[in-house]
């Protein structure tokens, strides 16, 4: 009997080895719950493009938004100007190197030339080109003045948009229609006409109630194009 019992045990050990090798395996797997491993998620590459050269400075879009960056200098997203050679702009962003080379696009980017905004004024009965605008995102109403030097307005104007001239302007000397005036030099941070936005605009503030319409002067006009259709009046966007 004892040596029946040896030879059966001999004989299926093989068998016991392995139900004890898969079971520990078949136990966990029914013990643990499915999990989902998560995928690696890949961020899409930036949109870049060099759109101007201003002088020293160089007007970068990025991801549809525009900055104005000399040599050295980062913005807010992160965008570091590194160098510019010509028409050729090197920035870093997110850690990799880029060459942007004026109207081109990088290599790896899917960016699309964003449609340059255009404003159609009509005349008033008057001959007067008057607009809605915005000026630090308060809504006026502008008269567009090629005469005037910079935006100017009134100070009930000026105090009704939050514009601290007292504090923070410089006192100027003005000539008006009727003379020489007082005035304060202060700088808007941005000044808007339909989609047109331009930021860091100069204006000028006058006591009293002169002049009764906010003039839209050079300091905003001369970084547009302005062209005559007829008797229309087309402001563009220059980039």
């Amino acid at each position: 009997m004892i040596n029946v019992w040896i030879s059966v045990v001999t004989k299926n050990t093989r068998y016991l080895y392995l139900v004890c090798l898969f079971l520990p395996t078949v136990a966990l797997l029914a013990a643990e719950p499915p999990v989902d491993i998560p995928l690696p998620v890949t961020s899409a590459p930036p949109r870049l493009a060099l759109e101007a050269l201003l002088g020293s400075k160089a007007v970068i879009n990025v991801n549809g938004q525009r900055a104005v960056l000399a040599v050295g200098e980062r913005e807010s997203s992160g965008l570091h100007l590194l160098s510019l050679q010509g028409d050729v702009a090197t920035v870093r962003l997110d850690g990799r190197q880029y060459r942007l080379r004026l109207g081109q696009t990088p290599i790896n980017t899917r960016y699309v030339q964003p449609k340059l905004a255009i404003i159609t004024i009509a005349p008033d009965p008057r001959g007067m080109y008057l607009t809605p605008g915005a000026i630090n995102g308060q809504p006026v109403q502008f008269l567009v003045d090629t005469g005037a030097t910079t935006v100017a307005m009134n100070a009930i104007e000026a105090r009704r948009l939050g514009v601290d001239y007292l504090l923070r302007g410089r006192p100027v000397a003005v000539n008006t229609a009727s003379g020489r005036s007082q005035a304060w030099f202060v700088e808007l941070k941005e000044v808007s006409v339909g989609g047109i936005k331009v930021h860091n605009i100069g204006a000028v503030v006058l006591e009293g109630g002169f002049p009764q319409q906010i003039l839209l002067g050079m300091s905003f006009l001369g970084q547009l194009q302005i062209q005559r259709n007829g008797i229309l009046l087309e402001l563009r966007q220059k980039y």
